[in-house]
């Protein structure tokens, strides 16, 4: 009997110890954040995880246009009018798309002649509203796009880019490397042929922290288990790169269109771009591409990139909205072109305009784009982008508009007051 009692007490033991060596085991596994992964299998951390530990920098970021270049379709995302007389794209008098709220969903309806031909959900919002929006609608596990695009500077519905105006298209599919500039993850499951299918579980719409950090489960996991740690782990701090890997991360969405080697969104932070793709125009051709498209080939043919250390960073703070704030980038300009130097500003003073407040509009003009143009009913011939060239340099043209439209405000004000 007493032996037996003594084995019962050591199995007991066994079974506790087991237990213990378990649970420890699983309070040292890394906790699963989001599920979704990277094409190398780390997994994304989410942006609600990382505004939890970087809470100021992460709610300036979502206001910026980077994170709202895409969100799931919403009246709440919607740019355009939706009321009645105002939600109409017509391309001609029997071809209409009409833009309507249903149950808290966005549809775009076809008409012809005044009979419904189709009618399509607004599931996914592309573009912030900064120059505009397209939409998209899942078919199975496909993305297509809609016919009705919204245009920011006409405020009004147009013509989705490239679409034709005599007739109503809901076919044209949407690919992974169009996703990959306006998202941080899709999950491709099907490439081959001309229509790819996405895992729509494994999706994160805007371009979020990770997309320029890396994905950072890792490091979250390490940080909460680490709480002492002052040096980030597992994350990447672009301004820690070379210069060259710094603008390839910026130069994966903003250097003109790429043939992939790699499949989309395998590139990560830290890559040799021109490991995952190949520009379809030569390296030193950014003077002459389109300015939509390649502002890193137009930046780096610039006399100010020359001659200097800049990159993108230099000028833009991706974690601030700064659009319009045309001060701001010109007090940029002014930690190397210095009131009083031999590179400052030579354009005579004119009255009423402090020009180091607006170095922009002179020497990276907004310019119309050649490759994206809208139709709208408004207007028979079709409505450029306007798009600020990256190509740093002086436009005549542009500044004798800038000396005209000053001197007209000037004058203006002048009337105004009174004098």
């Amino acid at each position: 009997m007493g032996k037996i009692r003594v084995s019962n007490w050591f199995l007991a033991y066994l079974v506790l110890l087991s237990f213990l060596i378990m649970n420890c085991e699983l309070s040292q596994r890394d906790e699963k954040l989001t599920g979704i992964n990277h094409f190398s299998g780390e997994e994304f951390a989410g942006p609600e995880t990382c505004i939890q530990c970087h809470k100021t920098v992460a709610q300036s970021f979502v206001e910026t246009p980077h994170f709202q270049t895409s969100s799931l379709g919403s009246p709440a995302t919607v740019k355009g009018s939706l009321d009645s007389g105002e939600n109409i794209l017509q391309l001609t008098e029997r071809l209409k798309v009409f833009l309507e709220e249903r149950n808290g969903k966005i549809y775009q309806r076809a008409s012809i002649d005044g009979r419904n031909v189709d009618i399509k959900p607004v599931d996914i919002s592309i573009g912030s509203g900064r120059q505009g929006q397209t939409y998209l609608f899942w078919k199975g596990d496909s993305l297509f796009q809609l016919p009705a695009s919204y245009h920011t500077a006409t405020d009004s519905w147009s013509n989705s880019p490239g679409y034709p105006s005599d007739r109503i298209v809901f076919d044209r599919s949407i690919s992974a490397r169009c996703l990959e500039c306006h998202a941080t993850n899709f999950k491709v499951t099907k490439s081959v042929g001309e229509v790819e299918t996405f895992d729509p579980a494994m999706v994160m719409l805007g371009v979020g922290c990770e997309r320029c950090h890396g994905p950072a489960a890792r490091h979250v996991n390490f940080h909460r288990k680490n709480s002492n740690e002052n040096e980030g782990k597992f994350i990447i701090n672009p301004q820690s790169l070379e210069k060259k890997l710094r603008i390839d991360n910026c130069g994966l969405c903003h250097s003109g269109i790429r043939t992939n080697l790699m499949p989309s969104f395998s590139y990560a932070v830290g890559n040799d771009l021109d490991r995952f793709f190949v520009p379809m125009q030569s390296i030193d051709s950014g003077a002459s591409v389109d300015v939509h498209g390649n502002q890193v080939g137009l930046l780096r043919a610039s006399k100010c990139f020359k001659l200097s250390e800049m990159d993108c960073s230099t000028c833009h703070n991706v974690h601030e909205k700064e659009t319009k704030k045309l001060s701001v980038f010109s007090a940029r300009c002014m930690n190397c072109h210095k009131e009083g130097s031999d590179n400052f500003c030579r354009q005579p003073p004119i009255a009423g305009i402090v020009l180091r407040e607006n170095c922009v509009d002179c020497h990276m003009p907004s310019l119309p784009s050649r490759k994206v143009f809208l139709q709208s009913a408004s207007r028979s011939d079709p409505t450029p982008f306007f798009v600020r060239t990256h190509l740093i340099s002086t436009y005549k043209k542009q500044v004798d508009a800038f000396i005209k439209n000053a001197e007209q405000k000037r004058i203006g004000g002048l009337e105004d007051s009174g004098l």
